[in-house]
């Protein structure tokens, strides 16, 4: 799929990260917020750039509308799409509200194994930055909760992982580096707790940090 237009990859990029939609003062505000009044000029743009180029890589008819207008949001037509952000946040739902733990595993399992890099991180436009901080979050936060079921049986798959989770999805979270120190101490791997620690440092290090005085604290009290 090709776009024509900047206003129709730009409005598409947005559009795409929510199923639910994007108010259109807010569409306008996230990507020509300089613009003022020719803002809806360029939302219109946009969506014609995209009905044509989704119309033209599916030989769909002109009467078919892939951006929806309900109310005061533009969305994506959902029937159309299978975004791996959509169903990132859908098994977020269902791990959240699950009765069975069997069902909650399947759906975290889901969740990491959608979140494969940074959320749109081939643009750096500043609206993508939270959405992308919030992702990553999500992304650690089921990391972890799975690593916490699998270590009752298997410390070894919690260990592989947090470890992609560091080289996947946020490599400076000293949560997970934490908590792979503390499964080394526990397993009685003193050196892989070391190694973990100076990995962090280094990490650390390119973003002119260095660790916590809690994560020092835990390093600490696990190698001694």
């Amino acid at each position: 799929m090709r776009f024509t237009r900047a206003e129709g990859r730009n409005l598409f990029a947005l559009l795409a990260t929510t199923k639910d939609g994007v108010r259109q003062d807010l569409v306008i505000e996230h990507l020509w917020p300089e613009q003022g009044e020719h803002g809806s000029q360029h939302l219109e743009t946009g969506v014609r750039d995209i009905n044509a180029a989704l119309r033209s890589a599916t030989g769909l008819s002109t009467g078919v509308k892939f951006v929806i207008k309900t109310g005061q949001c533009r969305h994506l037509a959902s029937a159309f799409f299978d975004i791996d952000l959509w169903r990132f946040e859908q098994a977020r739902l269902v791990a959240n509200t699950a009765l069975e733990e069997d069902t909650r595993v399947q759906a975290l399992r889901q969740m990491v194994a959608i979140h494969e890099g940074p959320l749109l991180a081939e643009r750096d436009d500043l609206w993508c930055l939270p959405l992308r901080q919030a992702a990553a979050r999500k992304a650690t936060n089921a990391v972890m909760r799975l690593a916490e079921l699998e270590h009752k049986t298997d410390p070894d798959h919690a260990l592989d992982l947090l470890t992609l989770a560091v080289d996947r999805i946020d490599p400076y979270s000293e949560v997970l580096w934490c908590r792979i120190m503390t499964i080394h101490g526990e397993l009685g791997r003193l050196p892989a707790v070391r190694a973990a620690f100076q990995q962090l440092t280094e990490r650390l290090r390119e973003v002119d940090a260095e660790p916590s005085r809690q994560a020092r604290q835990i390093y600490r009290g696990l190698a001694g």
